[in-house]
């Protein structure tokens, strides 16, 4: 879910009166330079925020607060930075605090839902959506935001309603067609999930999600040739868009892109495996006898453990967390010994912000697969998230053994030998 910042007030210099009891000249200059000073750290902020360089910008923001305190709109300004480095934590604070100063601040309820549904509490996340709706009746983002979350929360006839009301108040909100898209999807409405996405693409032809969606659209009504086009455009818009993120963000996602890249390569493993098994299924249909037997229920049973498994690494690749644990778990349900699918529920939990379970989770795949370097490097850093440095390190060095280099630079970073 996108973090929205289109709505912002604008960046006007705030200019404050300053009561001094000693001589009224020297306080008029003091004042000025204040001023001065507030205004250019709020406007390096500013500068740095669009640039992409957060943490340069909280440190601005921080500064124009030891100048002038108290301001609602700052506290909102650098939860967003916050919340574009993935820290949940400090945005949350930064939007409670503007709440707390200025109680109609829409926009920071509206962000504060963000990191609810973040973290998974998509009922917080609702209360947040409805008194940014209260707020402003208007409000297109909270309906779509709204929306998600009930939809998160599996009320469908809910999250399309708001996604139609998103779209009646801002006819040309690119994403609120899309999502209005994935549930006629959902419905088995093809041909209007289609025309949704047509409609999130005209208005953002770079919305490489909405061409993906349309593709898989057309492969289910046979249209194969649109299905490819639409992949490939997915693809290169992909591409492009990963030359121009910015480099705080881009070290983050270059981590997550090596983590999928593993996750990938083991699903196709699995998928060759599948394809395997189905053979086996097909050959043994038509023999009578054979020896040793086959036991097909089994075999049925770790097919259908990897098609949940795909369908939970298509949900978590979308962001869809608790969708896919909820794959995962029926994945493992029907087959206890698919180390991938602990992987990727601990991975899931450890998104939502529960390190305890992610790592129980870690725990049973390095149980079932010793040499899972990703699963080490995982568990340390859900340790680091529960301040337990010692095994976050001891982790870390594993995985750094097994050549996992994101956790080599960590260390490297520490200091630390492996």
């Amino acid at each position: 879910m996108k973090i929205k910042t289109g709505i912002l007030c604008s960046m006007s210099i705030i200019m404050l009166s300053f009561l001094f009891v000693t001589n009224p000249l020297f306080a008029q200059k003091r004042t000025n330079e204040i001023t001065l000073q507030a205004a250019s750290a709020l406007e390096q902020a500013r500068d740095y925020h669009e640039k992409g360089a957060y943490q340069q910008a909280i440190q601005e923001y921080g500064k124009f607060m030891t100048l002038v305190p108290g301001k609602a709109d700052t506290y909102y300004r650098r939860g967003l930075s916050y919340h574009y480095l993935g820290d949940s934590n400090r945005a949350m604070q930064d939007y409670n605090k503007a709440v707390e100063i200025n109680p109609n601040h829409a926009e920071a309820y509206n962000n504060r839902g963000i990191v609810h549904n973040d973290l998974g509490d998509f009922n917080r996340a609702i209360k947040d959506y409805d008194k940014a709706i209260k707020l402003r009746p208007d409000y297109a983002e909270a309906y779509n935001n709204r929306g998600a979350a009930y939809v998160k929360l599996g009320d469908l006839e809910k999250g399309l309603k708001d996604f139609y009301a998103a779209i009646s108040w801002n006819p040309k909100f690119a994403e609120a067609y899309y999502n209005r898209g994935t549930i006629h999807n959902r419905l088995g409405s093809f041909s209007q999930a289609i025309k949704d996405m047509d409609t999130a693409i005209d208005l953002n032809p770079e919305y490489a999600n909405a061409y993906y969606n349309r593709g898989v659209l057309h492969g289910k009504l046979g249209n194969k040739v649109k299905e490819m086009e639409d992949y490939n455009k997915a693809i290169e818009i992909n591409q492009r868009d990963k030359a121009d993120t910015p480099m705080d963000v881009l070290r983050k996602y270059n981590e997550k892109t090596k983590e999928l890249a593993e996750i990938k390569k083991r699903l196709d493993d699995l998928a060759r495996e599948n394809e395997k098994l189905r053979k086996e299924l097909t050959a043994a249909a038509g023999v009578k006898k054979q020896e040793p037997a086959m036991d097909h229920n089994k075999t049925v049973r770790e097919l259908s453990a990897i098609d949940w498994f795909k369908k939970g690494y298509a949900s978590s690749v979308s962001g869809n967390y608790q969708e896919a644990i909820d794959s995962y778990d029926k994945a493992i349900e029907l087959n206890p010994n698919l180390a991938e699918a602990y992987y990727v529920r601990g991975t899931a939990r450890h998104s939502l912000g529960d390190p305890d379970r992610a790592i129980q989770d870690f725990d049973k795949t390095i149980a079932l697969s010793p040499d899972y370097a990703s699963a080490y490097y995982r568990r340390g850093l859900a340790y680091d998230k529960l301040s337990n440095p010692k095994q976050s390190v001891e982790n870390y060095k594993k995985a750094a053994g097994l050549g996992f280099k994101a956790a080599q630079d960590v260390l490297k970073a520490k200091g630390i030998a492996w």
